[in-house]
């Protein structure tokens, strides 16, 4: 697919699930369509990668292994981010945990991590810094929006602080992790998923607010 189609194409289906989730006819289609669109993401991830080789996608499974275990143990212990259960939103679920999570976790990685790489941070721990900062933003975002649609929900209907420490923390040596591994690349395709990551879940909270 030709890359500057395959950007316009995200544009088009990140748009169309943003406004779609919000028109009253079309809300529950655009929300079932979101584990969906999460697994086309984490798709286009792998087949785009700039410096394919096995390697490299050990590592990626790995990551998203280890990103879907850690959410396994915070589900079962309530001691990492909180306490909070999964809801029927993101699809099918091992232990309580959907399996799209994992894919989450190494989606943003490799998203965020491309908006890094073309800052030229010097250092492995910067990098990973900055990366999880970017992660962590985007989480404030994603908390509210993800609450209202099932996602995810809180005891108490109430995101705890710790959350959010804690995805910094997990976020942090993840990134670490992709950078010693050598998986950092610079990707305007990665950049673009990050932006639209963003620009996603800020439009779902504005709309939010002015319709709730």
């Amino acid at each position: 697919m030709n890359p500057q189609f395959l950007k316009r194409f995200l544009i088009v289906v990140y748009a169309a699930g943003l406004f779609g989730m919000h028109i009253p006819e079309t809300a529950q289609l655009f929300t079932s369509l979101v584990p969906l669109t999460l697994w086309f993401t984490a798709f286009i991830c792998v087949i785009y990668y700039p410096n394919p080789n096995k390697n490299a996608y050990v590592m990626l499974f790995a990551l998203a292994f280890a990103g879907w275990m850690l959410e396994v143990v915070g589900v079962k212990t309530g001691q990492i981010f909180g306490s909070y259960a999964y809801g029927k939103t993101l699809g099918f679920q091992v232990m309580n945990v959907p399996i799209t999570i994992g894919l989450n976790w190494v989606i943003l990685v490799i998203a965020t991590n491309a908006v890094v790489a073309e800052w030229n941070i010097e250092g492995r721990i910067g990098k990973a810094a900055l990366g999880a900062g970017l992660m962590t933003a985007l989480d404030l975002l994603i908390e509210p929006v993800a609450m209202h649609y099932d996602f995810w929900q809180w005891a108490g209907n109430a995101v705890p602080v710790q959350n959010f420490g804690a995805w910094w923390l997990a976020s942090f040596f993840f990134h670490w992790v992709y950078n010693t591994a050598g998986l950092s690349t610079k990707s305007s395709l990665f950049r673009l998923i990050a932006v639209l990551q963003f620009c996603f879940f800020l439009g779902h909270w504005i709309l939010l607010q002015i319709f709730s």
